[in-house]
């Protein structure tokens, strides 16, 4: 039995999802092609490729976001015509989105509701909010989440928002429809979660698996193999295979994906640098924010990576965001450019050559509804790409874009003033890159940068980071990735409780183990 599938498990034989020879093409350039799968009642069903691939978007047309231009989809036997989201919702098919789509400033039962308020409408006009905030409650318990859904959703972190999305996909359903057999479709669910919400993720998976289906993308490959029941493979959006989990690995996948071997060295140790004997550019002493870390002192060296790991919990983003003067700190000092700032802010910071791009790339690293090269401008704008009197340097911008478009393989139809809408998630966060890069950053500090994209564009982002190292860049990186952690950084800062509480050495050939940084983050 593959892990995270359960004994006793129904037999999937009846086709519950058909899709059928889907095509769908933007400003003439062709994104899906002729594109079939089946999803059988009582299975898990894993869809894997590269960003760019095509697998948002066979979501949005299977959800009703967007119409295919050709093709079929057959639900429950009957063929079906989407004209939005919530038609599809109603008929039994629900999704979690790759970017969180919940209203922050609402209460939590509100989301989890939200389109769904007219099942709770007593009289024909008065809004049953305590009936509501009881079905809500039941839902997020049904998930495990110990949270109270009249709490404003903005409250919570991006951990718990991303628990709270996928309660509402898998479990609105049936708790608030009646759909005895709905079809889930999870894009990077746990991107963000943490280890127990994983596990409560697919201990809930198990669960729709005995009345219901579930179609689930994911870059995370082992997550893939060990969930799916059978595995579709995009690639420039065709499906180029159909394999049995049960007789692949993640080195095949890779391979069905890219068309090429993964490279042995994926993390290019072989060009870590020995930084001992390099001046510190970039260092924080007693560091303190309230109810978020507490007398974090550590140094950066000219060339280093830097790196920080611990649980979601342990205030490593939030210690980031201080280091970046978005969310100043209670006490403490940086050291930075020949000279100590205490209350230290982006824009200070920013004009002595630091960089920072943030986990959460839609809410904080760009204007998603800008073209690539007004976000590339972004940082730049006061300085770089405007004269002293405020005229615009459009050719400026234009040539920055398309120098970093070439140089970080950003993939975009129109040039440097396609939309970021039209780019896939990897292609999203090279732009925030390139945002920061065309300033020739001296420091950098990178939270999670390789959040939600894919094994090629991982690939894609180490080789920068590496090329930046050499060219005695200092780069501090947090992640919530152990081996993208021990196999990228030089040293490793572990956080628990808010503390750092240990610094390892990471030199090639004698990185730490995954065990070894748990222990230290879970503090056995």
């Amino acid at each position: 039995m593959r892990p995270g599938l359960g004994e006793g498990s129904p037999v999937a034989t009846e086709v519950i999802l058909k899709v059928e020879g889907l095509c769908k093409s933007f400003a003439g350039i062709p994104v899906l092609r002729d594109v079939s799968l089946d999803v059988k009642r009582n299975s898990v069903v894993g869809i894997v490729g590269e960003n760019g691939a095509g697998k948002s978007t066979l979501f949005n047309v299977i959800s009703g976001i967007v119409p295919p231009d050709r093709g079929r989809i057959r639900f429950r036997d009957k063929e079906i015509r989407l004209s939005d989201y919530r038609q599809a919702n109603l008929l039994g098919i629900s999704r979690v989105f790759q970017e969180q789509a919940l209203i922050p400033n609402v209460a939590v039962y509100a989301n989890l509701l939200l389109s769904h308020e007219n099942y709770f409408v007593r009289f024909g006009q008065v809004l049953d909010k305590h009936r509501m905030i009881e079905v809500a409650q039941r839902v997020v318990d049904g998930f495990g989440l110990e949270i109270d859904v009249r709490e404003r959703t903005g409250n919570y972190d991006f951990s718990v928002r991303q628990s709270i999305e996928i309660a509402r996909a898998c479990l609105v359903p049936r708790e608030v429809l009646g759909i005895e057999t709905p079809v889930v479709l999870l894009d990077e669910p746990t991107a963000a979660l943490s280890r127990s919400a994983e596990e409560a993720l697919f201990r809930l998976i198990r669960k729709i698996k005995l009345h219901g289906s579930v179609v689930f993308v994911s870059h995370r490959l082992g997550e893939v193999l060990s969930i799916s029941d059978v595995i579709y493979v995009l690639r420039d959006g065709r499906v180029v295979a159909s394999v049995d989990p049960a007789r692949t690995d993640e080195r095949m996948l890779h391979r069905l994906m890219v068309g090429r071997e993964r490279d042995a060295d994926y993390y290019h140790e072989d060009r870590q640098a020995d930084v001992a004997n390099q001046p510190v550019v970039f260092a924080v002493s007693d560091f303190s924010l309230t109810n978020a870390y507490e007398a974090v002192s550590l140094e950066v060296r000219k060339g280093e990576i830097f790196g920080v790991g611990g649980l979601l919990d342990s205030g490593k983003s939030q210690l980031g965001r201080g280091m970046a003067g978005l969310q100043p700190p209670d006490r403490g000092v940086v050291r930075f450019g020949g000279s100590e700032i205490r209350r230290p802010t982006l824009r200070s910071l920013m004009a002595k050559g630091l960089a920072y791009v943030p986990a959460e790339r839609l809410a904080q690293g760009l204007i998603v509804s800008f073209p690539i090269a007004w976000n590339v401008s972004l940082a730049g704008g006061q300085d770089m790409f405007s004269t002293y009197c405020g005229y615009w340097k459009r050719s400026a911008e234009e040539q920055a874009s398309q120098h970093y478009m070439e140089e970080l393989n950003i993939r975009a139809p129109g040039g440097p003033y396609t939309r970021c809408t039209a780019l896939s998630g990897g292609n999203q966060q090279k732009v925030v890159l390139a945002k920061w890069l065309c300033r020739s950053p001296r420091v950098m500090i990178l939270d999670n940068p390789t959040r939600g994209i894919d094994a090629g564009a991982k690939e894609e982002v180490y080789r920068v980071i590496r090329r930046l190292t050499a060219d005695g860049v200092a780069i501090v990186l947090i992640t919530d990735e152990l081996l993208e952690l021990i196999g990228m950084a030089n040293r490793i800062a572990v956080m628990r409780g808010g503390r750092i509480s240990a610094v390892i050495e990471a030199p090639p050939g004698r990185k730490p183990t995954e065990s070894q940084l748990v222990a230290l983050m879970v503090g056995s």
